[in-house]
């Protein structure tokens, strides 16, 4: 069978031009794509040497992200909470599956991940995981944004306590983290004057001095860092 136009005849992925620019895609991860090549397929259309789609708002940084890992949205998208409204309800047009079924408390526990089941003395345990913590930060401010609430005055201490838990841990989580992660708590949220005081108690300073060590962390610093031992009494 001939590969569709675009398309390596033994891989999922696909070069596609969406707006004015060629991305390589992987059709796996993108289903949106698939059933958008089977219909141009289907009807005729596929018909030129690269297929062709309208522009999709922050396109480059989803292509990435969804390839790579959530954490990487962080990385590479502006600093203001309206951008990621825009890139949340892009990734729902798209079908991406973000939370794949994970409620608030799922999320938290894969937060949880960074910290080690370690003895620094003797050398035994696991060491956390920083890459599954920050890819379930992006969940988190997904399902601030755009998720469901049984009761959002019920889910709102547990929400707290997963956005306190992001804003208290600078080693793993980077300041566009924590900064974007409040905000869209603060904004789904009816915040308390003592929930404003625990979270005011990790402020996040100039992003700009955190801005080049946010870009280019090495994934692998996958594992608890020192200075994440002393936040650990703030759980």
């Amino acid at each position: 069978m001939a590969a569709l136009p675009g398309k390596s005849p033994d891989t999922s992925s696909v070069t596609i031009k969406v707006g004015e620019t060629e991305h390589l895609i992987n059709t796996n991860k993108f289903p949106y794509f698939k059933a958008f090549l089977n219909f141009q397929q289907k009807s005729g259309q596929n018909t030129t040497p690269v297929p062709t789609h309208g522009d999709i708002p922050f396109f480059d940084v989803i292509n990435y992200g969804v390839s790579n890992g959530f954490r990487h949205f962080f990385r590479r998208m502006p600093v203001q909470l309206s951008d990621y409204h825009t890139l949340c309800e892009t990734l729902e047009f798209l079908t991406i599956d973000v939370l794949k079924g994970q409620k608030l408390r799922d999320i938290m526990n894969d937060l949880r991940k960074c910290k080690s089941d370690y003895d620094r003395f003797d050398g035994t345990g696991t060491m956390g995981q920083k890459s599954i913590a920050r890819d379930a930060s992006f969940r988190l401010l997904y399902i601030f944004l755009l998720g469901e609430f049984e009761s959002e005055a019920q889910d709102r201490a547990m929400a707290y306590n997963a956005a306190l838990f992001v804003v208290s841990h600078p080693g793993t989580f980077k300041q566009r983290t924590r900064k974007m992660v409040r905000e869209a708590f603060e904004e789904r949220f009816l915040v308390t004057e003592k929930q404003k005081n625990g979270l005011d108690k990790w402020p996040v300073s100039d992003l700009l001095e955190d801005l080049e060590d946010d870009c280019t962390t090495e994934e692998s610093s996958d594992y608890l860092e020192d200075s994440d031992y002393a936040y650990w009494s703030s759980d």
